[in-house]
C-alpha cells in the first residue's frame, strides 16, 4: 500500500484520481476546501469493497496562512511518514476575460490559489515524498499553451506551475524524485459546464479516461490508455 495526497479531491479530476486509487489498494489522503463534498466522496468510497485507507484534510488554499501550513506539514509527517505520490490538482478557473478587464482581486485569488499554495504545498511534502522517492505530479493545462489568449491569471499560473516543477525536477536528481507535468487537454468537468454551458459533456474527454492514462502513464496502473495527455516527465 502506498500513500499519495491529492488536493482538489472532492470533484472532478481530484475525485476520480482518488476513486482509481482508492480502488487499486492505496491509502489516500484528500485534501479539499468543501468538506461535505469530502465526506460524502469518503462514505460512498468506504461502502465499496476495496482495501484503500482515506484520510479528509479540510483546507482552503486562498484562505491558508503560514500558521496552516506548517500544522499541515506536521500532520502529514507526524502521521504518514513518507508520501509517494502529490497530485497538485487543485485550481481556480475564472470565466475568459482579457487582461485589460480581468479584476484585480481576482487575479490575486487565482494566483494565490493556483502557484503560491502549490508552493507551500511543495515545501511541506517535499521531506516526504525524498524519503519515498516519490512522484510529484502537476496538473497543467494544454489549452493555456496552445490558445493562451484570455486565460488571464489561470494561464499565468499554470506557466508559473509548470515552471516550478521544472526547477525543482533540476535540484532534485530523478532517482530521489519524480516530476511530472501533465497538460491536460479540455475534459468535462462542472467548471468547464459553467464557462461554456452549450458544450455537450459527453463529446469530451471523461475524467475516468483523463485519470487512468495519467496513471498508467506513470506506471501505477495497467490498463489500455487513450492518448490525451502530454506528459512532461523533468528534467
Amino acid at each position: 500500500m502506498k500513500t499519495y495526497l491529492i488536493t482538489g479531491a472532492a470533484q472532478g479530476l481530484g475525485r476520480t484520481l482518488t476513486e482509481q486509487l482508492y480502488e487499486l489498494g492505496h491509502q489516500m489522503i484528500l485534501l479539499d476546501k468543501d468538506l461535505q463534498r469530502l465526506n460524502a466522496l469518503s462514505d460512498q468510497l468506504q461502502q465499496q469493497e476495496f482495501t484503500g485507507r482515506l484520510a479528509l484534510y479540510p483546507l482552503d488554499l486562498l484562505g491558508a496562512d503560514l500558521q496552516n501550513w506548517e500544522e499541515f506539514g506536521q500532520v502529514i509527517e507526524t502521521e504518514f511518514g513518507k508520501l509517494d505520490g502529490v497530485f497538485l490538482n487543485a485550481a481556480i478557473l475564472p470565466a475568459f476575460t482579457p487582461i485589460e478587464h480581468f479584476d484585480t482581486k481576482q487575479w490575486y485569488e487565482v494566483m494565490h490559489t493556483n502557484l503560491n499554495a502549490n508552493f507551500q504545498l511543495i515545501q511541506q511534502t517535499l521531506p516526504l515524498l525524498l524519503k519515498a522517492k516519490g512522484d510529484l505530479v502537476a496538473i497543467s493545462d494544454k489549452d493555456c499553451f496552445d490558445k493562451p489568449a484570455f486565460y488571464g491569471a489561470y494561464g499565468v499560473a499554470k506557466a508559473g506551475l509548470e515552471q516550478l516543477i521544472k526547477s525543482l525536477a533540476n535540484e532534485h536528481c530523478e532517482k530521489c524524485l519524480h516530476c511530472y507535468i501533465a497538460r491536460t487537454p479540455a475534459f468535462a468537468t462542472e467548471a468547464r459546464g459553467r464557462l461554456f454551458p452549450g458544450e455537450n459533456p459527453m463529446q469530451l474527454p471523461q475524467t475516468s479516461e483523463i485519470a487512468a492514462e495519467l496513471l498508467t502513464k506513470m506506471g501505477i496502473m495497467d490498463k489500455p490508455s487513450t492518448d490525451f495527455i502530454e506528459i512532461i516527465s523533468t528534467p
